[in-house]
């Protein structure tokens, strides 16, 4: 942090001298979790830089509601080393787990890489885009779950999550019981991979600033066994053409679909499992779509049985909007990112 920022931004009337030590308020100097600065009454951020000055600043000002201020189980993280994360040592269940990353010097930009996925078999994670606010989310409105809602059957609890990458500002998850990941601020492209595991699921993103890109990953099968390809695909474009593609396929049949993003899940899956599972997309500059694809494996098929390549229907579910922002503000929290 340059020392430009060190003495040029200073909170008046607290025991603060100025915006990098919000940045550097941290539990340890090996862990991104931040130290809530409590405003009681009125805060001021004062500075003699000029205009040119300011506009070259890249970072943001999170602030929490009160409810989120007071609630033990709110936690606020800055991506900007690798960390290991772990709900139980955090004694966090229910647990709220803020990501803000303002890492520019990266391509894409803002982007964090999720490794190590561990949960207990009666966890549930949930992952949203943005920030939290004292509103339920909308129903249906995560970019990736575990259990994962799946079409035509309960939610299902999967044990293998391949590693992903998303490049956004901010997002979080919303945790019970035990739960354990790494986090890094780097992007990790998924293209040309293959998964670990025959029953998993993973993520496959587009950002606002990512150009479009095929992606396509390689399935760990055994083609002796049937079983489920399917994803969930939620997201936003900016003109009515954009759409996301997703296709399974192998030497002996191709299966896709085709479909408009919106702010709540649309799920689709098919009854064999591809070599090869392919995201694409068009018209989808500045537009940002999320796949979490999962990949179920069946029972052995037997000598006079053959899966059929026929897919179930596609569903969208909807409900209430979410309700809108409480603006009652205590707490500040700072990731201020580098010069331009």
């Amino acid at each position: 942090m340059s020392e430009f920022v060190r003495n040029r931004y200073d909170i008046k009337n607290f025991p603060i001298s100025s915006l990098y030590d919000l940045k550097t308020a941290k539990d340890t100097v090996a862990s991104g979790l931040l130290t809530p600065f409590k405003v009681q009454s009125t805060a001021y951020i004062s500075t003699d830089l000029n205009d040119d000055q300011m506009s070259a600043l890249r970072g943001f000002l999170y602030i929490t509601t009160a409810n989120q201020s007071n609630d033990f189980h709110f936690k606020v993280y800055d991506v900007d080393q690798v960390q290991m994360i772990r709900t139980s040592l955090l004694l966090c269940d229910p647990c709220t787990m803020v990501f803000l990353n303002t890492n520019e010097n990266m391509i894409p930009v803002q982007s964090s890489t999720i490794t190590t996925w561990r949960q207990s078999g009666d966890s549930t994670v949930q992952m949203y885009k943005g920030i939290p606010t004292d509103e339920e989310e909308v129903n249906s409105s995560q970019i990736f779950a575990n259990p994962i809602q799946t079409i035509t059957d309960p939610p299902r609890f999967i044990q293998s999550v391949e590693k992903f990458s998303v490049s956004l500002g901010s997002f979080y998850f919303k945790t019970t019981n035990d739960f354990y990941f790494a986090i890094s601020p780097y992007y990790s492209d998924p293209d040309s991979t293959s998964t670990t595991a025959y029953t998993t699921t993973g993520l496959i993103t587009k950002s606002v600033s990512q150009a479009a890109k095929k992606i396509t990953i390689s399935t760990l099968r055994d083609t002796r066994f049937n079983g489920t390809m399917g994803v969930n695909i939620i997201g936003s474009m900016p003109t009515p053409d954009g759409k996301v593609t997703v296709r399974e396929n192998d030497d002996l049949q191709s299966t896709e679909i085709s479909v408009a993003p919106a702010n709540q899940i649309f799920g689709w899956a098919t009854y064999t499992i591809g070599q090869n599972l392919t995201v694409s997309s068009e018209s989808s500059t500045n537009g940002e779509f999320f796949v979490q694809y999962y990949i179920i494996q069946g029972d052995q098929i037997s000598s006079t049985f053959a899966p059929t390549g026929a897919t179930s229907p596609s569903v969208e579910t909807t409900t209430k909007g979410a309700g809108i922002l409480n603006l009652m503000v205590s707490i500040i929290t700072l990731v201020l990112g580098s010069f331009v």
